[in-house]
């Protein structure tokens, strides 16, 4: 059982002794595609890969964006990528960039999750690919799609969760409160917790915890202001009630850097402390 992590950014250097223990990469701009697999029902779910130059095989991050619809953004540079990961962005359905159609088909822990799935079993079709090193990480919705994943059957050995709301009964009181003509958890729920009060808790991450079964690690910023961090810690209490293998990182500075999208600093750590808790569970055998 991991013990709870509070991480005060300018207290922490660079994480020290990283060397790779990942297939040997050549540093520089990854190797880019636009790419599409079939999900469970058999709909064909869209992506962007991108993989380290060199022969690998190489382990895997299956990535999934945030936003009520979002999209995967087109990348020049990928830290993963430079440090000897494949990563593949998901667009599951209800994702912008793909016809009205596609847009349309807006889930909430439903076929979404699927789609994601599909994409990591994609990703062990490739011959490149270390079939049993794959991770999953997601900020915003894309880390409360990361928790509904790794509580169902998966193939995912390590999972992060940047910036996740895990309580949806106080994220759409919240968002009714800063953001009422936007309503985010209204939209994806199609309702509210005063009529479907049993499937928003039954939909909570703080709620299904218990059926976690993959090492998690909880992140976010201190000054986010669009999904509080109380979620974080309240996810963290519940997982540590359950005995689940998890941590919690939460970025304290420099304060304009730990919002709800992480950037200069926090991005930083956030990037630093993730890779090293992927690989040490997809590498438990070696050391840092």
């Amino acid at each position: 059982m991991r013990s709870l992590l509070v991480l005060i950014t300018l207290a922490v250097g660079w994480v020290g002794g990283m060397e790779s223990l990942l297939a040997q990469t050549v540093p520089g701009p990854p190797i880019h595609e636009e790419v599409n697999f079939k999900s469970i029902d058999g709909m064909k779910i869209y992506g962007n890969l991108y993989r380290p130059k060199g022969n690998g095989p190489f382990p895997a991050i299956v990535r999934v964006h945030g936003g009520l619809h979002g999209q995967a953004q087109s990348r020049r540079q990928d830290y993963f990528v430079d440090n000897g990961y494949v990563v593949l962005d998901v667009d599951y359905r209800g994702s912008e960039g793909h016809g009205k159609d596609y847009r349309n088909k807006l889930a909430m822990a439903d076929k979404e999750l699927d789609d994601v799935i599909a994409g990591a079993k994609f990703l062990q079709t490739l011959p490149n690919i270390q079939k049993d090193k794959i991770a999953i990480m997601g900020d915003d919705r894309g880390a409360y799609i990361t928790y509904s994943v790794i509580a169902r059957p998966n193939p995912f050995k390590a999972a992060v969760a940047i910036s996740g709301y895990t309580d949806l009964s106080k994220q759409y009181e919240y968002e009714a409160e800063i953001a009422p003509n936007f309503m985010g958890i209204q939209k994806l729920m199609k309702g509210s917790p005063y009529t479907m009060e049993d499937r928003f808790k039954d939909l909570s991450p703080v709620s299904f915890a218990n059926k976690i079964d993959v090492p998690v690690l909880v992140l976010h910023g201190n000054n986010d202001r669009l999904v509080l961090p109380d979620h974080a810690w309240k996810m963290a209490e519940a997982l540590f009630l359950h005995q689940k293998e998890h941590d919690i990182v939460v970025l304290y500075s420099p304060e304009e850097d730990t919002g709800h999208n992480l950037k200069g600093k926090a991005l930083e750590q956030a990037h630093e402390q993730s890779l090293k808790w992927l690989n040490k569970y997809l590498f438990p055998d070696k050391k840092k």
